[in-house]
């Protein structure tokens, strides 16, 4: 009995071994490919494995990046071995909408398909989303900037590509500041945030009629709104602007994940700044310090405007970012939307902060590119001409 157990148990072992050896290249490979096409886990998806059944390796898992799925299908295929392909890509191709328009003020994005999840990010009305995948109430979304989170299914107006292009190409308004769409009588249908892409049907007065993306309908006063369209070929990106429109957040309370005129983070606050001012950056600080023009840590360098980072520097870990604003000073979100200077003279000189500046960015009079994106040349939210 002893020996037969002993020669089953060494079977197995071996089997395992033989296993554990055919996948050893298979595994190398998922990995050098994973390195050269996910660079950044929050803007994109690469969750596969491989299994080895039998003579077979299945590859087994879900991608938002085809050319990825492809390049891993021919570097094993080229070992002569038998693959079985078990990788979906994202959108799933049984959604029936893979678009939808963020129908609440503002919607919350977490990390996983729960209320009590990790807010991580936040899209405003009328921002368009991409839909990767569905769990019961919950889709997967990617946002304008490319940030991957989930959100309830009840913030979301769903559509298609054709109502998609409807959307974009309808005569549209954006609000300037917060304020409530009323009805007539003066009752109240839903609350607008600075930065809400509403549908313009008309002006009457001192009132416009909109609508939101899921046809509900009410006024909101005509000085708040600019009509979309205008707004974003006049918008002016420089310095005093974003001066101007940082200042109206002071005091704002510090929220994780938020990117609203409700609570910002810090990378949140400088995004919805440069947001209403024309322009998609992207979501994160370790992220948006890849973009712009890199300036050198001195204080008579800098220009209003320029994104300032703050971190670790061994190993190099950016945690903060403010916007500078002149004179020795920045305002950031910290706590709650404040101002901090450099100048150790300074009332408002903070020590921690200036001892660990890592760096500071220009964005303005930069060319567009995946961080910095002109919302007039973003096609989520404009519908370009072939030529664009």
């Amino acid at each position: 009995m002893k020996s037969t157990l002993s020669l089953t148990l060494g079977l197995v072992i071996i089997l395992l071994t033989a296993c554990t050896k055919q996948l050893a290249h298979e595994e190398k490979a998922l990995k050098r490919i994973q390195n050269k096409w996910l660079t950044d886990h929050r803007t994109a998806i690469f969750n596969v494995e491989i299994i080895a059944r039998g003579s077979n390796v299945v590859l087994k898992g879900e991608t938002t990046l085809p050319l990825a799925k492809e390049d891993l299908l021919l570097a094993i295929k080229q070992r002569e071995v038998n693959v079985i392909d078990s990788i979906s890509v994202l959108p799933e191709k049984k959604l029936f909408k893979q678009w939808a328009i963020t129908t609440l003020s503002n919607a919350n994005l977490r990390d996983e398909p729960k209320h009590a999840a990790q807010l991580v990010t936040q899209t405003t009305l009328g921002t368009p989303v991409k839909v990767l995948k569905q769990n019961e109430d919950w889709s997967l979304v990617q946002s304008p900037d490319q940030y991957i989170a989930w959100t309830n299914n009840s913030s979301l107006h769903f559509v298609n590509d054709s109502e998609l292009s409807h959307w974009k190409t309808s005569t549209r308004a954006i609000m300037m500041q917060d304020s409530w769409m009323c009805h007539e009588n003066g009752e109240r249908i839903a609350d607008l945030l600075a930065g809400s892409i509403v549908r313009l049907n008309g002006q009457n007065g001192t009132m416009s009629h909109v609508a939101l993306p899921d046809g509900r309908s009410g006024y909101v006063k005509s000085q708040y709104i600019r009509e979309f369209s205008e707004w974003i070929e006049s918008v002016d990106v420089k310095g005093e602007n974003l001066l101007k429109t940082a200042k109206q957040f002071m005091g704002l309370p510090y929220l994780w994940g938020g990117t609203s005129t409700k609570a910002v983070d810090c990378s949140g606050f400088v995004k919805t700044v440069y947001f209403l001012n024309g322009y998609v950056l992207a979501r994160d600080a370790s992220q948006q310090i890849n973009y712009g023009e890199a300036i050198d840590l001195n204080v008579a360098q800098l220009e209003a405007g320029d994104l300032l980072f703050f971190g670790q520097e061994t190993p190099r870990k950016v945690t903060h970012v403010g916007m500078y604003i002149g004179d020795t000073e920045y305002i950031h979100s910290s706590g709650r939307v404040k101002i901090n200077s450099l100048d150790t003279s300074r009332e408002n000189y903070n020590d921690y902060r200036s001892s660990t500046w890592l760096g500071a960015q220009r964005y303005i009079g930069q060319a567009s590119s995946k961080g910095i994106i002109p919302i007039k040349a973003h096609p989520w939210y404009v519908q370009l001409k072939m030529n664009d």
